[in-house]
């Protein structure tokens, strides 16, 4: 759109009247003083001011404002003089008409060739500025830009190189303008890169493709590695030759093609299961050892939650992963495989996140622990081994005694019997006898009878017999008690989860243990009414004989240390809140305060050598965490220790079934 001409509100009405006719291409507006003139006139793109001298201060005061910054300013003088003209020109006037008889021809002529002069010097202007930024835009590249720039002529010598260019390559431009490209590239740049067939194919208007050019050093390594490109610069055989040093990116890539070499070794030899997933669980990666655990179809694309049971804690964890980023590790499971059996698996997970820190996914390693476990429950039996080991010397004492009354009673039982087999004899002459009719010889028989029986002493043989019998009973019953519950405690576990007693798994465990050590020391036993557990127990036996066998070797180790006799262990089995409390204390020789933090540790020991493997505890720390309890441990050297059990009151969950797909 045209800007139109402003005019003041004091101009001649005939001058509005003639511009007013220059059609719709010019809008004419009036101003009413030079204040809003020139306001108007830095505000917006103005053509042209039309001026009437007349005005005379106003008049002045536009004409300065204007002079040299604003629109050409077009003044009509109604004086022919031409010192007035001459005036206006010096004071900035463009064109100056005087009012005559051919006015309304020669004004609006004016007014168009001012407009049209103002326009082509305004584009022309805004032109040569644009033209200005874009060369020095280019200049500002040129000089900035990483890269290495050389200008050659037809006859391939220098023309020019930008800053990089010098820098990259050591050398002044007044030292290389005008000299042949060989004396300026190194020689080795320019075989292996192929510069001269390069510029052959370019200058001859080919494409050519970029290379890449390598400086060796004396090892025969890349020292410095060049990508370079051609395009044409000119009409007349000139080129553009671009060098970007890229030792760089080239050594980075090596060494990111190294590293992703590396971890793959590492990720494809692991001899863990490494499985990675998407936001919605989707396996995107998975190492062979995953494949080969899980089997089957193949894993990438399946959902990781398909493999373990719904309602478990484990798959809940790895939902929890996906949606919250939470890390967990070494939790223990159970993973089904697509031939539906199921495998031991120890688990750990933890988010994926990309450059940003944003989660995009998730980690999960898992482990094979069946030979694990078959291996714990090797350590387990030889461990009761070793337990069975230190209650033999007691156990055969144990069983020697009531043997040995037993086997005593049993030759008296037998002198006995001899008294009863003569009595019987002569008892068998007296009905012989009584088959007679001679009354005298009855007499006689009755009396000898009698004689017998009083020698005998039939009524106290009768009695004895039956205490010794009765002692027989008692002693043999023991043995049997005993005897059973070795057998309980040696034999392997079934790995039976069950509801049971807890109080009787634990009194079974101290009797056993009390044969072994009722001689010196003293078991004191305190018992809560307990529901009945879900649990394992075996194991849990495994615990208590654990426990008690450690408090009463370090009674033992005390009463070495200093001389003392006579030592006490306290068995307590209680409900605290929502637990099952299971305590052990003893008034042994303690546990070091250094040695407290290690003592769950396998094969970590305080016995002396040949004493134990350091098992024990390890394993009855396993044991009680599987039925998800703790043990704690209170200890002073020379005072005692109490260990202490805990168990969850509900027990070990029962098994959920599958619902139906």
């Amino acid at each position: 759109m045209v800007e139109p001409p402003p005019s003041l509100s004091g101009a001649d009405p005939a001058t509005r009247d003639i511009l007013q006719r220059l059609g719709l291409e010019v809008e004419i507006l009036s101003l009413p003083d030079a204040q809003a003139c020139l306001a108007r006139c830095r505000a917006e793109h103005i053509d042209l001011v039309v001026l009437d001298l007349r005005l005379e201060r106003e008049a002045e005061r536009v004409l300065a404002g204007l002079h040299g910054e604003g629109p050409p300013v077009l003044v009509v003088s109604h004086d022919a003089r031409e010192e007035v003209a001459l005036d206006a020109f010096r004071r900035g006037a463009a064109d100056c008409i005087v009012v005559s008889r051919d006015y309304a021809q020669v004004l609006p002529q004016a007014v168009l060739e001012q407009i049209a002069s103002a326009r082509a010097t305004r584009e022309r202007k805004a032109l040569e500025e644009h033209f200005e930024k874009i060369r020095r835009f280019s200049e500002v590249i040129v000089e900035v830009i990483p890269v290495a720039l050389l200008i050659i002529d037809a006859n391939r010598r220098v023309v020019g190189a930008n800053p990089e260019f010098h820098r990259l390559f050591h050398v002044r431009e007044y030292d290389i303008v005008g000299k042949l490209l060989d004396a300026v590239l190194p020689a080795e740049l320019l075989e292996n890169g192929g510069i001269e067939e390069l510029l052959v194919h370019t200058a001859q208007g080919r494409s050519a493709t970029p290379r890449l050019a390598r400086i060796l050093d004396p090892a025969g390594e890349p020292q410095r590695v060049f990508d370079v490109r051609a395009r044409p610069f000119d009409d007349h055989g000139g080129v553009l030759l671009v060098l970007a040093d890229v030792s760089e990116r080239e050594r980075l890539s090596k060494r990111v093609g190294d590293l992703q070499r590396y971890h793959e070794n590492i990720i494809q030899n692991l001899n863990s299961a490494l499985l990675v997933t998407d936001r919605g669980g989707r396996i995107t990666f998975a190492n062979p050892i995953a494949q080969h655990i899980l089997g089957g179809a193949p894993l990438l694309g399946r959902r990781v939650q398909e493999f373990f049971p719904r309602s478990s804690r484990e798959r809940h964890l790895l939902l929890r992963t996906l949606t919250h980023g939470e890390r967990y590790r070494g939790i223990e499971t159970v993973i089904a495989r697509d031939d539906a059996s199921r495998l031991p698996i120890g688990i750990s997970s933890a988010p994926l996140l990309d450059a940003a820190g944003t989660r995009v996914g998730a980690v999960a390693v898992f482990q094979d622990l069946s030979q694990i476990r078959e291996l714990q429950h090797h350590a387990l039996q030889s461990e009761k081994m070793a337990s069975l080991g230190q209650l033999a010397a007691g156990v055969a004492h144990e069983i020697n005694n009531p043997m040995g009354f037993i086997h005593a009673n049993l030759f008296q039982m037998t002198e006995y019997l001899s008294d009863l087999r003569r009595l019987w004899e002569r008892v068998e002459v007296l009905q012989t006898t009584l088959a007679g009719t001679e009354v005298p010889a009855v007499r006689d028989a009755l009396a000898s009878l009698r004689e017998l029986s009083q020698a005998v002493n039939v009524e106290y043989v009768l009695s004895d017999f039956s205490k010794a019998l009765r002692e027989s009973q008692e002693g043999s019953e023991r043995i049997r008690h005993i005897v059973r519950d070795l057998r309980h405690f040696s034999r392997g576990d079934t790995e039976k989860c069950e509801l049971f007693d807890v109080v009787k798994c634990l009194d079974s465990t101290v009797n056993m243990v009390a044969t072994m050590v009722k001689h010196t020391v003293t078991l004191e036993k305190s018992y809560s009414n307990l529901p009945p557990l879900r649990c394992y127990p075996m194991q849990l036996q495994q615990v208590f004989m654990n426990l008690l066998s450690n408090a009463y070797q370090a009674i033992q180790e005390r009463q070495r240390e200093s001389g003392s006799a006579g030592g006490k262990i306290r068995i307590r089995a209680e409900q605290r809140d929502q637990q099952v409390v299971i305590s052990v204390a003893d008034d042994g020789i303690g546990i070091p305060e250094e040695c407290l933090p290690r003592i769950f540790d396998p094969f970590f020991t305080t016995k002396q050598v040949g004493a134990g493997m350091g098992l024990g505890l390890s394993i009855s720390y396993g044991i009680v965490e599987r039925h998800g309890g703790s043990i704690r441990v209170e200890s002073k050297r020379g005072e005692g220790t109490c260990f202490e059990v805990l168990l969850p009151l509900e027990g070990l969950p029962y098994p959920t079934p599958e619902p139906a797909a």
